[in-house]
């Protein structure tokens, strides 16, 4: 191994010829050869450490590009999400886009600009939920409101998947717009707002919802036209489909066309219902002078209310006027209009009509103008009156009827 030859005679205490020894002078030679030895040795750790580090660096930069492309991979799935998840917005003002701080002069005003901007981007609104004031509990003051997109919740449809291809009616939607009234400004302001939608937005599918649903003016002058001239509803839609290339692109249906017929025949039938029941007034009052009526109209002249009484009701009120019932139950005629009655109780225990009356609804405007006029034309209140437990009615008694005992 070392290139040194040994001479057996020379050594003769060796014990082991095949063994090789070293002696003093060998000394400088192994230490150069342990040298030579050991620069090889650390040339090679230091190469094999060169190629750990090599492959380390190699091994953390192709991590990091794999890193890069997923980040990048899942910042253009994101993009892609939000795309599709926030409404389109093109070509609407950005000041008719809502935003938080929002403030509005009353909660009116607040819903009708959410629900033009529903409109511009196609998809349907309830309000969740109102919150009224606590220590207001009679008047019923509104301080905080929630409107949210109608698919908020997740259900699916009863009908099942033979008869129906979509059975998934809602999609657990976030979209809400909540507003707080702020009482130290005396206003309203957007508190909450989430635009992104889980589900596309179509108009072909809102059409269907009857907020989006009008009739142009353009198609009740033909809807008029064509109703006159004794032309089927079905083929007054089909015409006018065909002036704009399609049902698809109506804002309305044949229901709403049906609709507006048998709605106009219905003013026209109410106007001339109202004008013989006014001739029959004025006819009774010729006949007697104690004949009461009076009729409320607005301002283009539409029937509102009416109040009657004939001159044997308010004779019975001056002998039977400790306690008057006042009731709202009966069954409403073809119109929509309830009918309410004004009874006593005569000394014989029976029941005996002191006034009748039309209502447009069971609202406070309503009963104020009816308990109003009759209270004009018996001249004096009752001291007690019996009604069932309508809100309104209870303050509009309180307010006309100061001292009578409800």
């Amino acid at each position: 191994m070392y290139d040194i030859a040994y001479d057996v005679s020379e050594h003769s205490n060796s014990t082991d010829v095949n063994n090789p020894s070293l002696s003093e002078d060998d000394t400088p030679l192994v230490e150069q050869v342990l040298s030579k030895d050991t620069w090889l040795l650390e040339v090679f750790l230091f190469v094999e450490w060169s190629m750990f580090i090599l492959f380390r660096d190699m091994s953390s930069v192709i991590n990091s590009r794999r890193k890069n492309l997923k980040t990048l991979f899942k910042r253009k799935d994101d993009a892609m999400t939000i795309n599709n998840e926030l409404s389109d917005h093109t070509g609407i003002p950005i000041e008719k886009i809502p935003y938080v701080g929002l403030r509005f002069d009353s909660l009116q005003w607040a819903q009708e600009f959410y629900s033009n901007y529903v409109k511009k981007v196609w998809f349907v609104t309830r309000i969740r939920n109102t919150n009224f004031d606590k220590t207001m509990k009679e008047l019923k003051v509104p301080i905080n409101q929630s409107i949210h997109c109608s698919r908020e919740d997740y259900r699916e449809s009863r009908v099942k998947a033979a008869t129906r291809v979509k059975r998934i009616t809602t999609a657990g939607c976030k979209t809400r717009m909540c507003v707080m009234l702020d009482k130290q400004n005396d206003n309203w302001m957007v508190s909450k707002l989430e635009l992104k939608h889980t589900h596309t937005c179509f108009a072909k599918q809102v059409v269907h919802y009857s907020e989006y649903r009008e009739l142009t003016m353009h198609a009740k002058i033909v809807i008029q036209n064509n109703d006159e001239a004794s032309i089927r509803p079905n083929k007054t839609y089909l015409a006018l489909a065909n002036e704009v290339g399609g049902s698809s692109k109506l804002g309305y249906l044949e229901t709403d066309v049906r609709n507006n017929i048998m709605r106009n025949l219905r003013c026209a039938y109410i106007n001339a219902d109202v004008k013989e029941m006014i001739i029959y007034f004025m006819r009774m009052r010729d006949i007697n002078s104690n004949f009461f009526y009076a009729v409320d109209v607005d301002e283009t002249n539409k029937f509102k209310s009416a109040l009657w009484v004939d001159a044997i009701c308010r004779a019975s009120y001056e002998y039977f006027r400790d306690v008057v019932s006042f009731d709202t139950t009966y069954s409403r005629n073809k119109y929509g209009l309830p009918f309410a009655s004004f009874v006593g109780v005569n000394h014989h225990g029976k029941s005996t009509l002191i006034g009748s009356a039309l209502l447009e609804n069971e609202k406070i405007r309503s009963f104020e103008y009816v308990f109003k006029q009759w209270l004009k034309c018996m001249g004096t209140p009752p001291q007690a009156i019996i009604t069932d437990q309508c809100k309104s009615m209870f303050g509009t008694i309180r307010n006309v009827f100061l001292d009578t005992r409800h």
